[in-house]
């Protein structure tokens, strides 16, 4: 279902947009995002809309009060920039754009020029179930299953020639196992990193190091014999299915900034007016933990943009509600330098992921998450329901203008004009 956010959005976000006062594809897709909202809810949604406009404004004081009392003063002390000035901008963003307290924080909405294009940035929940899912809906044979299985997704890759991580076994629920590549033994004979098949944000990963003898040693010191190890993964998966993929390495060129994980890009492409496909954005993720396996946002993880011609990096940062106004030019711990380093092999890896978005070709965007490592980049998953939010943190432009919008516009405009597809029907039990 599209969501209805209250009261991090303010409820004018329904309203604002049928002014029409633009025509960029931001004004498009906030368009399209409303009017896909009250197509699927209509009539039934207007008390709640009506009560939570005459009640939003003390939801909205709530949490502005909130946010600024834990990051307002860190702001002034580094730009100058008064309490209530901070206060007054959150109100006018948030009441026209519906951008919340936090999210001006998190962009850095204070900085001028930024906030002179606020009306451009494009909410969580405008992609993540709201307009992916209008997208999703008019789809005859989606890919969706695929990509969000990851076994399904190695399948693919390995059909259409996409470099993946090497994905060796599955084993689930049912203590069936499925070897998707060959070994000899117990589990193979390299470094091992074992997820949820259908996991997300690095729950539930670990990883092992091959020592060379038949055993293998995971981050806090345990070692177990292959078979040992095999049973510990089988009694994971009595509660989920789990996988066992090769733990890769980065590249050489990238280990000062790696800690003891795979570093990796989170890169956006989307389909173009004429079928194409098209990367726009990426950032680069690395962690800060020492122990950490994964470079996730939320596992101690820091980002920076990436210029998509270059591949140069720009400074990296937190989620911003941590420690606002900090950029890291160096990293923090290893203090290799961050800022103006080239990825290496990176227009190879622009155009892996375009190869990888032609090999689901019914997808409007995907986000991608790539590792540059020692034997190249690979596609590491694909997520169907990636929103903006590390782009419009690490870049000055919003997600609303450039490519990325102005592709998504059309193809949103387009769904809007035609039926809900059968194959969401019988999803959705309609059917």
């Amino acid at each position: 279902m599209a969501y209805l956010r209250i009261p991090t959005c303010s409820p004018y976000k329904l309203l604002w947009p049928f002014l029409k006062v633009g025509g960029s594809a931001s004004d498009d897709i906030h368009y399209a995002y409303a009017k896909y909202v009250w197509e699927m809810h209509g009539a039934a949604i207007l008390p709640r809309v009506v009560l939570h406009c005459f009640a939003w404004p003390l939801l909205f004081a709530y949490l502005c009060a909130k946010h600024t009392s834990r990051l307002g003063k860190a702001v002034k002390q580094a730009t100058g920039i008064g309490l209530t000035r901070q206060v007054a901008e959150q109100f006018w963003i948030a009441l026209r754009y519906s951008i919340s307290p936090k999210k001006y924080y998190v962009f850095e909405l204070f900085r001028p020029n930024r906030f002179g294009n606020a009306t451009h940035y494009i909410a969580r929940y405008e992609f993540k179930g709201g307009l992916h899912n209008l997208l999703e809906s008019r789809i005859e044979n989606p890919s969706r299953r695929i990509l969000n299985d990851k076994g399904a997704f190695f399948k693919r890759c390995r059909e259409f020639g996409i470099a993946t991580v090497p994905t060796f076994l599955i084993i689930r629920k049912d203590g069936s196992a499925e070897r998707l590549l060959q070994f000899d033994g117990d589990l193979p004979a390299c470094d091992l990193f074992v997820k949820p098949l259908f996991g997300k944000g690095g729950r539930g990963c670990e990883r092992w190091q091959w020592n060379g003898d038949g055993t293998y040693t995971d981050g806090n010191g345990s070692l177990l014999a292959a078979c040992d190890l095999l049973e510990r993964i089988g009694d994971g998966a009595r509660d989920r299915d789990m996988m066992v993929q090769e733990a890769m390495r980065p590249h050489e060129d990238l280990r000062d900034l790696s800690m003891s994980v795979l570093t990796s890009c989170r890169m956006m492409s989307v389909k173009n007016e004429t079928g194409g496909f098209e990367v726009t954005h990426a950032v680069f993720k690395s962690s800060t933990r020492p122990e950490a396996i994964v470079d996730n946002f939320h596992k101690g993880g820091i980002v920076s943009r990436v210029d998509m011609a270059s591949g140069a990096l720009g400074p990296a940062s937190d989620s911003g509600v941590g420690k606002p106004c900090v950029w890291y030019r160096k990293h923090p711990l290893t203090q290799a330098q961050i800022e103006g380093r080239i990825l290496p092999l990176w227009h190879d890896t622009v155009e892996l992921v375009r190869r990888a978005h032609a090999a689901f070709p019914d997808r409007i965007t995907v986000g991608w998450d790539v590792a540059i490592t020692d034997r190249g980049p690979a596609i590491l998953e694909g997520n169907v329901q990636s929103g903006c939010d590390m782009i419009q943190r690490t870049h000055d432009l919003p997600a609303g203008i450039g490519r990325l919008a102005e592709c998504y516009a059309f193809h949103v405009q387009a769904a809007l004009e035609r039926d809900v597809s059968m194959a969401w029907k019988v999803r959705k039990g309609l059917a």
